[in-house]
């Protein structure tokens, strides 16, 4: 029996699956990487890592990491899947639609009359301008999650001041017609992001459940 510290690693690390493609996120002409990664001993319970390379500085400028139990978490309990080789099949769908051609899709919203636009959400832009700069002034990056009591403070019902308000419509207007990028992590975690020039940033314009 090999029980050296590399066997115990590739134990725990069973399963590995990896992505990748380029595309111009940023609108510099310079194609950004996408890199997706899952790790782990079983394919529910897999670590999951998407990285956003960008394609003139090599530096990482996004990235978001869950665990692939979220792509089970509103199954009914009686109609989970019980056999290992239904929850491979189940993760293997849902890693394989992170870099899939519909992800670069922008969502769309049906207006009255039947009209179709592209969904963006000033309500989302300036929940996600909130977060970027509690972000910047905590030093958390953006794999991180924000603490429970930050997000219900970000996310309270208040009085906008108006500079908050401007910046919230300039990235709007700014992002409206700019390449998007929708990543599902499980749950109701479905979010379009956008390059912002002007933050320097990806930044939400849409959320969905």
């Amino acid at each position: 029996m090999d029980t050296t510290s590399g066997a115990a690693e590739r134990a725990l690390a069973a399963v590995q699956l990896d992505s990748a493609i380029t595309r111009d996120l940023t609108g510099d002409g310079a194609p950004e990487r996408l890199i997706a990664r899952a790790r782990g001993a079983r394919f529910d319970s897999l670590d999951i890592e998407l990285e956003i390379i960008d394609g003139r500085t090599g530096a990482r400028i996004h990235d978001a990491r869950w665990s692939s139990r979220d792509y089970f978490k509103y199954e009914p309990s009686n109609a989970r899947p019980d056999s290992a080789a239904e929850r491979e099949r189940i993760v293997r769908r849902h890693f394989d639609r992170i870099l899939a051609s519909d992800a670069f899709v922008p969502p769309s919203m049906t207006l009255p009359g039947g009209r179709k636009e592209i969904a963006l959400d000033t309500a989302t832009v300036r929940y996600s301008l909130l977060e970027l700069d509690w972000r910047r002034a905590h030093s958390l990056a953006d794999s991180m999650p924000i603490p429970p009591e930050v997000e219900s403070q970000l996310g309270r019902e208040r009085v906008v001041p108006p500079d908050e308000r401007a910046r919230t419509q300039a990235v709007a207007a700014e992002l409206r017609g700019r390449p998007t990028f929708t990543l599902f992590q499980g749950g109701e975690l479905t979010n379009t992001i956008a390059w912002s020039d002007r933050e320097h940033a990806f930044v939400r314009v849409f959320s969905c459940c």
